[in-house]
């Protein structure tokens, strides 16, 4: 989970050069609550376990957060559908919002926010009738990343804070450094970046004191994205190497991906472009792995830009035409855009030297 400018992110598409900040995919990289397995249940035989329902859903769970994880969000989506429908079933009122949070989750990074919201209002409701704090905190959170993306700031904020409260009610440290996080994103995207160190640093120290590293991760993705807009590309890339052997440990390639091409355009302020060009070309066959083809589009884009910076014309030309090839194939204006400007560009030979 669970933000749109710097981690998040959000969400669907990477960032192209030209753009004045940095924004960042990694919003979200899932957490979701690990399934509770009866261990009696678990000791059972092969036979029984294969046809307990409770048991199929659970393990099924499991693939659901592993290809979410992964990346693979359609395939997540499928998954969590099948241990709804189970659980359903067995009437678990607990287990059907716990999946509804993460089918919603799913969608939100995809960016399809109505569906979110409407799956994740579902799991809200679910969670207040059971009067569980701190799965209504995880709710409140998701739906706060899904305002946040809307750029309904004010309501994010809200939300963001009233989940604080549950979870320090609870004295649930999980939900707590998730609420920080959340906070922090918000002052982010409003550019009060003071206030969104503050706030990521009290969830860097939970997170690295409960050991949850897809989250601290996740947090020091972030921390990199708001040293990258205050112009400490440096410390920008302190923070990204940090999230990006986290994110290759848990292997985690959604999250690799991104933050390579947050490198990358790092690498492109500090004028590394060579370097900048590595990290692009090494992110390409991670989006592949994931079905991301947006972003490879604007991956070819801002390769372009580098390459007809380096004044390597054929190589920029070549990089334009497969961003707009794969940007007319996905619908994606603003790739579309671009793309096409820069082949106006070199058609017209405007960028070769005069």
């Amino acid at each position: 989970m669970y933000c749109r400018s710097y981690h998040f992110s959000y969400l669907a598409a990477i960032s192209i050069l030209l753009s004045p900040a940095l924004s960042l995919l990694a919003i979200s990289d899932a957490r979701a609550f690990a399934p509770m397995i009866n261990a009696r249940t678990a000791r059972s035989s092969d036979r029984a376990q294969a046809t307990d329902p409770k048991t199929e859903a659970d393990k099924l769970f499991e693939t659901g957060v592993k290809q979410h994880r992964e990346g693979l969000f359609r395939e997540a989506i499928q998954t969590f559908e099948q241990v709804l429908a189970i659980r359903k079933q067995l009437g678990d009122k607990q287990g059907i919002g716990e999946t509804l949070n993460n089918i919603g989750e799913v969608y939100a990074e995809m960016g399809s926010r109505p569906k979110a919201l409407e799956v994740l209002r579902q799991a809200l409701a679910i969670h207040r009738e059971i009067g569980e704090g701190p799965r209504i905190a995880r709710t409140l959170n998701l739906i706060g990343f899904v305002n946040r993306l809307a750029d309904n700031f004010d309501e994010a904020m809200k939300l963001h804070q009233e989940a604080l409260e549950l979870a320090k009610t609870a004295n649930d440290q999980i939900e707590i450094a998730e609420s920080f996080h959340n906070i922090a994103a918000v002052y982010a995207e409003q550019v009060n970046y003071a206030k969104a160190i503050e706030f990521y640093q009290q969830a860097r120290t939970i997170r690295t004191t409960e050991g949850d590293r897809r989250d601290l991760g996740r947090t020091l993705n972030n921390m990199g994205g708001v040293y990258y807009n205050i112009g400490d590309f440096n410390r920008a890339m302190e923070f990204y190497h940090q999230a990006l052997a986290i994110r290759r440990e848990i292997g985690d390639r959604a999250g690799v991906a991104r933050l390579l091409n947050n490198m990358a355009l790092t690498c492109r302020k500090q004028g590394k472009d060579t370097q900048a060009l590595i990290y692009f070309q090494q992110a390409i066959p991670m989006f592949e792995a994931i079905g991301d083809n947006t972003s490879i589009g604007r991956l070819f884009n801002n390769m372009g830009a580098i390459y007809e910076s380096l004044r390597q014309y054929p190589k920029a030309l070549n990089s334009y035409e497969r961003a707009l090839k794969i940007a007319r194939e996905g619908s994606d204006k603003a790739g579309e855009t671009t793309a096409m400007e820069g082949i106006k560009r070199l058609s017209s030979g405007q960028s070769l030297p005069q």
